[in-house]
Order: structure tokens, then sequence, then C-alpha cells
């Protein structure tokens, strides 16, 4: 009886790993090379799981052509909701034994943009490090569609970005704050002391500001698009240090997030409200199918705090 139940456990085991390697080729993109690396093992590996449950189902659940993975069967795509209840039932009893038997130590990591981690979350860290001193946490700074892809594939706990999170069925997102861009120019400029810029007078100038995919650039470059404008970009940057910097030495107009405006760093600069370019929403994002560990959504009240006055 005792040999009986060694053997149920074993095969149990190898099946869970047979359906784990299915879930992360399919949320790599099929891509074998990245589910190993995820998985800290050889693809070599994950192709015997995939063989062994094929064989075990008497069908193919993804598609090939030749070597690669395609997508995925119509046995492959009834098989995924099952998958994904599985283990997120799974990772939801091992947060749990994590909360009752250490509910203060562990490791959260946020995948979030440079402008989030640099203006916006400060406040926030410091508080959550003086209440979770032990909890070990990492800011891990990537572009939104990224960031989006860490949560899914379990490299992060909390993603926050304002672009990519909300068009994704794996998440499950709530809302930070909202925002809108600034104008900065020198404080001699000619702009400045100006309440408001209209778009043919922006795009008359040299502007500085995000590269694509960043911080609301692809709604700036519509609104001039859509006005028949055509502005001249001389610099895109990452950072809006480094943008207000390039401003600061008369390289042109800049437009930045307000959030990221800091007139105590840089004295010789003045922001311009503008809203041609929409009202954004920062976003927080958890994968939709698993509930992260108590600590985790104390950070994520945190941030919802900072901004519910």
């Amino acid at each position: 009886m005792a040999i009986d139940v060694v053997v149920n456990q074993r095969h149990l085991q190898i099946q869970l790993k047979q359906l784990e390697t299915v879930w992360h080729t399919v949320i790599n993109g099929y891509n074998l090379s990245q589910a190993a690396t995820v998985l800290h093992t050889s693809q070599s590996s994950l192709s015997k799981h995939i063989a062994a449950l094929e064989n075990q189902l008497k069908t193919e659940v993804f598609v090939r052509q030749g070597k690669r993975l395609t997508g995925l069967t119509t046995m492959g795509t009834a098989l995924m909701p099952h998958i994904e209840s599985i283990f997120a039932e799974i990772r939801t009893i091992e947060n749990l034994s994590l909360d009752f038997n250490n509910p203060n130590i562990g490791t959260l990591t946020i995948a979030t943009t440079h402008t989030q981690a640099r203006y916006v979350l400060p406040h926030v860290v410091k508080e959550f490090k003086e209440r979770f001193p032990k909890v070990n946490l990492i800011l891990q700074q990537a572009d939104p569609e990224t960031i989006a892809q860490m949560v899914i594939r379990g490299q992060a706990d909390i993603g926050i970005a304002t672009e990519s999170l909300l068009h994704n069925d794996y998440l499950r997102c709530f809302r930070y704050y909202d925002w809108t861009h600034r104008v900065i120019v020198p404080s001699d400029h000619e702009l400045a002391g100006q309440e408001s810029i209209d778009l043919p007078t922006l795009a008359s100038y040299p502007v500085v500001t995000y590269h694509g995919g960043f911080t609301g650039r692809g709604a700036i470059d519509k609104t001039f698009s859509e006005a028949g404008l055509e502005p001249d970009i001389v610099l895109a940057a990452l950072d809006a240090d480094v943008i207000s910097t390039y401003v600061g030495l008369g390289l042109g107009i800049g437009i930045i997030a307000e959030m990221a405006f800091e007139p105590s760093h840089y004295q010789n600069l003045t922001a311009i409200p503008v809203d041609h370019f929409g009202r954004f929403t920062s976003w927080m994002a958890v994968r939709d199918d698993a509930e992260i560990r108590q600590y985790g959504r104390a950070f994520m009240e945190l941030c919802q705090q900072q901004f519910a006055n």
C-alpha cells in the first residue's frame, strides 16, 4: 500500500510538471527556450514533458511548423482553462501557507516604469519598508509591455504602468491615479508665464519628450497627427530628468508627465498645464488567477491611499 501511495504521488508530480510546461510555453509565446529559462530547466526537458503529455492524451496539444510550436490545437485550447485553474489554486495555497507561517517575511517584486519608480513610488516604498522591514522589496524597471509580461510569467508580483496593463486577459487591474502632461520651458523663455498653449504654437518649437511607448508618447504623437501637425522632436528620452536637463540647456520645449516636474530640482524651468493630450490613468496589475501575499496587498493599499485625498 505504501509503495502504491509513493508511486501515485510521483505520477501526480510528473503530470503537474507536464501541465506546468504547457502553461509556461503558452504564456511565453510558444517559445520553449524562454519558457525553459523561466522554469530553470532545459528546452529538451520541456519537449519531453510535452511529448509525454500528448502521448498520454493520445492527441497533440500544440500546433507545429516543423520543430517550432505556433499555437494550441483544439485539445490544447480546451485544456488551458483547467490548467490555469489548477495552478491558480496551487499558488493561492502556497501564499496562504506563507502568510500563515511567516506573514511579514518574503520577497515582493514590483515591475514598473522609470517614471513611477522615480517620481511616484518613493514615499510608498519608504512607508512600506517601515511596516515590513523583513520583506525584500525589488523594483524592476521596464517598458509597459514588458511589465505586463513579467506579471503574467510570475517574474513580478505587481505591475505598475499606464499603458498595456488593461488590455490583457491574464491580469486584474486596479486604478492607481490619474495624470496629464505639462509643457516645461526655461524661466526666461517667451512662453514662460502662459496659462495655456495651443497645439500649433507647441508644434512651432523644437520638442524634447519621451521615447515611443513611454508615458503617453503615443497620445502625444496621435494628437499632433490628428491636428495635421508634425512637431520637430529633437530629442526623445526615457527619463523626465534627461528631458528637463536638455530643456534647461535650450534644446527645445519639453513635454513631460505632470508628476515628473520637480521645480525644486530645476529652478531654472517653469511648467505650463496642457490638456491637449488627454488624461491618463496609471494602473496596478496582478495575475488574475491567484492572490498575492498579504504584504503585497498592503503595498497596493498604500499606493491607493497616496492619492485618496
